[in-house]
């Protein structure tokens, strides 16, 4: 996904238009003075160490303000189109699904009707990539443990491992460091995974355009020919759409993981 917009920036205040009337987002220090207007409604969100604390459809006081320790306004006036009720509904549901402690106030209340989900969030899809790249953080942080690594060797070259996750099933060599052989004959899964609003994510999309240029070499749901692919999650997102360890689902024919022979330790 690509945006575009026009912005400006000073000493405290950060503001993005977003082309195509797709509306804008400002980042403000959190006591700063908001007049009434009845133009452009806008949703308000009170940041914390740069996550979401309160999300609201108008400023509030300086108690509040303090009371949920914000030290940043994001302030969204999103398109025309799109009703503030339904999309802080949308927002506020989203961050608490991903672990953030986010309130709101009574009267932002509103569930959101099923008639709007797919353009709410199309918009949310939008927004997110812009405060991801605002370091703005759209889930709970999470300290994770090192990731492990994965080094390829002449002996792995030559071992074929099997994959058979999720009605996915084919055979592959790791046959140089960054080329995945997968094998003429491999079964592709058919049903890409959904979202809980019944769109499909990234995974799927990268996946489906994988499928797309390597069309020629496959037949309905099984490949043709043998197909060289750049790594283990490339070759799981082109079988089953990725949404596991690949390194944990490709074995060899005694059942041994091609992670327990590829891990740096």
């Amino acid at each position: 996904m690509t945006l575009d917009f026009t912005g400006t920036i000073s000493k405290d205040c950060l503001t993005l238009i977003f082309a195509s009337d797709r509306g804008e987002i400002q980042l403000l220090p959190a006591t700063t003075k908001m007049k009434a207007t009845t133009e452009s409604p806008k949703i308000f969100v009170y940041l914390k160490a740069q996550q979401p604390t309160l999300i609201t459809q108008t400023a509030v006081n300086q108690k509040l303000i303090t009371e949920y320790q914000a030290d940043q306004l994001l302030l969204i006036t999103p398109p025309w189109e799109l009703e503030i009720p339904y999309l802080i509904a949308m927002l506020h549901q989203t961050w608490t699904d991903n672990g953030l402690k986010v309130a709101t106030l009574p009267e932002n209340a509103s569930k959101v009707p099923a008639n709007q989900q797919k353009t709410l969030s199309d918009y949310q899809e939008e927004l997110f990539l812009v405060l991801k790249a605002l370091g703005i953080h759209t889930a709970k942080v999470r300290h994770k443990t090192a990731k492990a690594q994965h080094r390829w060797n002449k002996a792995v070259s030559t071992i074929s491992f099997f994959i058979d996750h999720e009605g996915a099933t084919g055979e592959a060599q790791w046959q140089k460091r960054n080329e995945m052989l997968l094998k003429k004959g491999a079964q592709l899964k058919m049903n890409p995974p959904l979202k809980k609003d019944g769109s499909i994510g990234f995974d799927v999309r990268f996946a489906e355009k994988l499928r797309g240029d390597l069309a020629a070499k496959i037949s309905g749901d099984r490949t043709t020919e043998d197909i060289v692919l750049k790594s283990v999650n490339e070759l799981g997102l082109f079988l089953y759409y990725g949404g596991t360890n690949g390194w944990l689902v490709l074995k060899d024919q005694a059942g041994k993981t091609i992670d327990e022979y590829t891990v740096v330790k």
